[in-house]
């Protein structure tokens, strides 16, 4: 029987002028699958504008609009309700064309001296399955770094976080996905939201024996029942939850706030 949980997912910019033919898509849809299935969802955009809905090429949903008179904030919230079967893992019976882009490094997950160096110590073992491999893997990162805010930013690779020591979920993850790779097991990127209230949160799917296993290296464990998945790809950059362009010259603050808890 799965978990029922409420989700909210609110995301505010504050402008320091106003801007103008402000156009958005935002990649922050939770979508059903065999591991959840999404009951509620809705979708609020202030300014209000019309919005259109549509699918990336890594299946993840998203929906775009634009605001074209002048704003000095935009606030955005998804909320909605969610069944959540911890235990289930989602089928990975792609072909090794459509396998491929989960295979290779991508921008953020490049190895370096730092990154061969961890995987020759931990590397996969000849007979080990891919599962068994990935598993150790997510206990290793945990135990070796430390999970410290601020000492690492939305542009840090898995080589400069590991050779750091610390980070944050982003990092673990990229690491995770880094080694994964050296292995030859297809691995992606996974933005989701967890059980409480803070922040969105980062892991790793895996596939293994035809199926994608999600796997929490911030954490030291499977991504269970507490956790709703909104998007994958290959590392953060496939998965930036706004994306927008706009006329003005300005800065910009953003906020976000996760909120998740049983029915």
């Amino acid at each position: 029987m799965g978990r029922t949980l409420r989700f909210g997912y609110q995301m505010s910019l504050v402008f320091s002028q106003p801007i103008q033919k402000h156009q958005f898509a935002l990649r922050m849809l939770p979508q059903s699958d065999t591991r959840q299935q999404i009951k509620e969802r809705e979708i609020c955009v202030e300014p209000a504008c019309t919005l259109q809905e549509d699918v990336d090429s890594f299946g993840n949903a998203y929906v775009y609009g634009a605001v074209e008179h002048p704003h000095t904030a935009f606030w955005v919230e998804v909320c909605g309700v969610a069944t959540v079967w911890g235990n289930a893992a989602l089928p990975c019976q792609d072909t090794p064309l459509l396998l491929a882009p989960y295979r290779f490094a991508s921008q953020y997950t490049k190895a370096g001296d730092t990154i061969k160096g961890y995987y020759e110590r931990n590397q996969r073992a000849a007979g080990e399955g891919a599962y068994v491999f990935c598993e150790r893997l997510t206990h290793q990162i945990y135990q070796d770094m430390a999970y410290v805010q601020g000492v690492t930013d939305i542009h840090t690779t898995a080589e400069e976080a590991l050779s750091g020591g610390q980070g944050v979920c982003q990092d673990y993850a990229h690491i995770m996905l880094a080694l994964c790779r050296m292995a030859d097991i297809p691995s992606r990127y996974v933005v989701g939201m967890m059980m409480g209230e803070g922040y969105s949160h980062a892991w790793v799917e895996v596939c293994a024996d035809g199926k994608w296993y999600a796997m929490d290296p911030t954490n030291d464990k499977m991504a269970d029942d507490t956790y709703i998945k909104i998007s994958h790809g290959r590392d953060y950059q496939d998965c930036i939850v706004n994306r927008g362009t706009f006329c003005g010259t300005t800065t910009q603050t953003q906020n976000v706030r996760v909120v998740v808890h049983d029915v």
